[in-house]
């Protein structure tokens, strides 16, 4: 059996971190969570690899520029994947920040499943 990737959930909003918790923990994904792109950027600068579902609008540092910290930093770009978390209004920004996928929100199980589902096979 392969094992899962690990995966860290990035987003302000409270019930949006536990939607993501519920849904991933039962299907036996490894999770961390941050409230906000720093607090995302402290996690992706240890050891671990991660795909990480991040929220565009957050407060202290968002998306967008959590995305461009990222591009500067190749070594830890290459590591993690990012799966962008955007309310419909807004996929045209996030199209052009190169990530790895986009997941609409609000979202269904399928959409976060689905959103996942090529990196699968990622090793932690």
């Amino acid at each position: 059996m392969k094992s899962l990737p690990d995966v860290l959930i990035v987003d302000d909003d409270p019930l949006i971190r536990e939607m993501m918790i519920d849904i991933l923990e039962f299907e036996g994904y490894r999770l961390r969570t941050a409230r906000n792109g720093q607090e995302a950027l402290q996690v992706l600068q240890g050891e671990g690899r991660y795909v990480v579902f991040l929220d565009l609008l957050m407060p202290v540092m968002d998306g967008s520029t959590l995305c461009q910290r990222l591009a500067t930093q190749p070594e830890l770009r290459r590591r993690h994947r990012i799966i962008l978390m955007s309310a419909m209004d807004r996929l045209a920004e996030a199209s052009s920040l190169q990530a790895d996928g986009l997941m609409p929100k609000p979202f269904s199980v399928e959409d976060v499943l689905q959103a996942l589902a090529p990196f699968r096979s990622l090793s932690p």
